[in-house]
């Protein structure tokens, strides 16, 4: 008897996959995607058991119509614990195995409740399935599926890290994670990649038709690039070109653990670029990851290597990315590769490279393994959050330990992290040329302490500007002060006469705009720096951190040291005029200072105790000593995740105790209960309505509404939802488009309800 995996009911019911064929096909990909730290073998083992369940009668019959559910998946599980024992690494590949359409489940029991005191892992091995023997006559007689042997796959297995400085029974419990993480993501990819190759072989030709540049070619292309870049010559070029050097002579040096330190304006972008293209050619590394903190500055990124790469080479994948701005074939081959970013260059976010790295879906899983032998450079490394740095930096050493990883940490606020590497980890300094920096940019900004200003006091001061940059802790204060300076403007045209047009050159920056609407208002606000007119911004740290725009004056409220660095790598960012000035100030209002989140208050009374003891005077050389104070008092491990994942019960137990699940439930960058509410603003905003409107299946666009859309607390967007101004549409809340100029300004964005009446005086 013929045994199947798949029929594919658009083809009449008469196409059908063979078991042997499925088992076979995923067992190599599995295996090839395995090898690359290692465990070819295992990831072969992975392949011929996952759906060994399939060969049962009842999952025959399914194929041909019956309506029977059967488990496929826990067969295959019970099968690794009987041919490679029930713990260690039986119980390894059964994680994987009976976890590859669900996710990987908790090896522990849960702590609510009073339920059972088996794991999740030990019910489902223990269920009753349907009968399976026809898979052992299947091994028996095919030429295509060898199950590993025990010895064939290393036994036994003792976890070790092939270049971690220690190896300490702890350090091996995370190492079992991270094996187990990544060998189901090698089975679950191979899994779907095998299936499309099947069910919609139009997506998987799609996929194979891309035609990318290798590794070798893209660093040629950067070269060619490089060398048309202007040389004239300044100190702020020179110190751009000594940077450069140093990339590409460390990109010689043994693959590990790397940061590269680099003042705001020393083109740290493509130069760190570089060093990741000639070291992954050098090394035979497989693509370039470069994740950065903040969507808008990923954009920003990707747009600039899509125009010296071509945009078939660069895969954007965020949140807010919108893949039908490309044309319909690129598009659609450019969100089959974000599955697993199986592209030469991936520019994405911390949210995305992290929480896939933690994930337990396999949706998430897919691309995992293709972070193995990479290059990945974290821009602004730091801005990991506190709450989870001691698990994110055991993540980064774990990858270059034990999967060819390289790893860059590229910011110019460099965290004191030689502190609190949990592994011990000593990362190697980039940039060895360091004294053109002072020539270049010790002078280029002033800081000056402005001390308390009401509101009155700073929209006067920022009014006397012609181009000005004011930084806030809180959207409500960028609101507030931005509408303070354009009734001031408005009323100080009038009493000149002027038409209240008058008061244009005034910008605000939030999250209370949609990332589309963002982009707009900085191409606006480029283009007045660049012509010299007018321009007036008040933002929230937003425009920190990588987004390319250049003051003469900043104005920041109090934050941590880096913040405040970051903040000022806005101002004279060339260098060509005299010193820029940024100005530090505490916001009051009516003599009492404004008070932010608790955790910014703890930065602020670290920064203001050191800017103290420094005489009152900010500097650069602050931020060693601000991170070294902020960590030693801050809990870098506050949700015990890390503890949970070195518990040494792990390997003691034979890798009983891991908890997929709750690890992938805990872990979130962004920490936040929040709701996207859709706003239909603009040309682009009233098509993707429409989309939506049209859609079979709303959730499927979800990813293009994200650039259209402002995330709020979920309690506010029952607020919203009690006005009647937005309506649900599938899974979103849409603002209507009646009320758009109710609840969404041009100007200023969203406002909360029972703000409707303000009206701003221009539009």
């Amino acid at each position: 008897m013929t045994l199947y995996a798949h029929t594919d009911g658009s083809k009449g019911g008469l196409a059908c996959q063979r078991l042997e064929d499925h088992l076979s096909a995923v067992s190599e990909r599995a295996s090839s995607f395995a090898d690359r730290f290692g465990m070819k073998e295992w990831g072969r083992a992975l392949g011929i058991l996952h759906d060994a369940g399939k060969s049962s009668e009842a999952f025959q019959r399914r194929l041909q119509g019956s309506a029977q559910h059967v488990d496929h998946s826990t067969a295959g599980a019970k099968i690794a614990l009987d041919r490679y024992g029930e713990y260690g690494v039986g119980r390894l590949l059964a994680y994987a195995v009976a976890a590859h359409h669900g996710g990987l489940m908790n090896g522990i029991t849960s702590s609510q409740g009073a339920g059972s005191s088996l794991t999740p892992l030990e019910q489902r091995l223990q269920k009753e399935v349907e009968p399976y023997d026809a898979f052992f006559d299947l091994l028996g007689e095919s030429d295509l599926l060898a199950l590993p042997s025990a010895s064939e796959l290393g036994l036994p297995f003792v976890p070790h890290r092939k270049t971690a400085p220690g190896n300490n029974v702890s350090a091996r419990c995370f190492s079992v994670y991270v094996l187990a993480r990544m060998l189901y993501s090698s089975l679950v990819d191979a899994d779907y990649l095998d299936t499309e190759h099947f069910m919609t072989p139009d997506a998987s030709q799609a996929r194979n038709d891309q035609k990318r540049a290798s590794i070798p070619e893209l660093l040629e292309m950067l070269q060619a690039h490089l060398a048309t870049k202007s040389s004239m010559d300044s100190p702020v070029n020179r110190a751009r070109q000594a940077v450069l050097s140093d990339c590409v002579a460390a990109a010689e040096q043994e693959p590990g653990l790397f940061s590269l330190t680099v003042p705001t304006g020393g083109g740290k972008t493509l130069s760190s670029l570089a060093f990741a293209l000639k070291h992954a050619k050098q090394y035979g590394m497989d693509r370039v990851i470069i994740a950065i903190p903040f969507t808008s500055i990923v954009e920003q990124t990707a747009a600039v290597f899509k125009s010296i790469f071509g945009s078939e080479n660069i895969l954007e994948h965020h949140s807010n990315y919108d893949f039908s701005d490309l044309d319909d074939e690129e598009g659609y081959a450019q969100r089959l590769t974000a599955q697993n970013w199986d592209a030469p260059i991936v520019v994405t976010t911390n949210v995305q490279l992290f929480e896939s790295l933690f994930a337990n879906k396999p949706g998430k899983s897919r691309k995992v393994h293709s972070i193995a032998n990479s290059v990945i450079i974290l821009d602004e490394a730091q801005t990991l959050p506190d709450s989870l740095l001691t698990l994110s930096l055991a993540m980064l050493e774990e990858l270059t330990f034990g999967y060819g990883a390289t790893i860059v940490l590229c910011t110019a606020t460099q965290p004191a992290l030689d502190m609190v590497w949990p592994f011990g980890s000593k990362p190697r300094e980039i940039t060895v040329h360091k004294d053109s920096f002072a020539e270049a940019f010790g002078s280029r900004v002033v800081y000056e302490a402005a001390g308390v200003l009401e509101k009155d006091q700073l929209v006067s001061q920022l009014s006397e500007c012609d181009q000005v940059l004011c930084v806030v802790g809180t959207k409500a204060e960028a609101c507030e002060i931005y509408r303070e300076l354009v009734r001031q403007g408005d009323k100080d045209g009038m009493a000149h006469g002027q038409d209240p047009l008058s008061a244009q050159g005034y910008f605000h920056l939030s999250a209370a705009m949609t990332p589309s609407h963002r982009s707009e208002v900085l191409d606006q606000i480029r283009q007045r720096l660049k012509e010299g007119k007018r321009c007036v911004v008040v933002s929230t740290q937003l425009v920190e951190a990588g987004v390319d725009v250049d003051f003469p004056v900043v104005y920041r409220e109090l934050a941590g040291i880096d913040s405040l660095v970051q903040a000022a790598g806005r101002c004279n960012r060339e260098g060509r005029n005299d010193a820029g000035i940024v100005r530090v100030f505490e916001y009051a209002i009516e003599g009492e200072r404004q008070r932010t989140s608790p955790w910014l208050e703890k930065m602020k009374d670290i920064a203001r105790s050191l800017i103290d003891e420094n005489g009152g005077t900010v500097s650069e050389d602050l931020v060693r000593p601000f991170f070294e104070v902020r960590y030693q008092t801050e809990d870098l491990d506050a949700k015990g995740l890390f503890a949970r994942l070195t518990d040494t019960n792990i390997v003691r137990s034979t890798f009983k105790p891991i908890p997929f699940e709750q690890i992938a439930i805990d872990y979130r960058i962004i920490d936040e209960d929040t709701v996207p509410l859709i706003i239909p603003r603009g040309a682009d905003g009233a098509k993707e309505l429409e989309n939506l409107l049209a859609a079979e299946n709303p959730a499927a666009l979800s990813m293009r509404l994200q650039r259209h859309s402002v995330s709020v607390p979920r309690w506010l967007s029952r607020e919203y939802g009690q006005t009647g101004a937005f309506e649900s549409i599938g899974p979103f809340l849409v603002l209507r488009e009646d009320r758009l100029q109710d609840f969404y300004r041009d100007d200023v964005g969203l406002v909360k309800p029972g703000e409707e009446e303000f009206r701003p005086l221009f539009f």
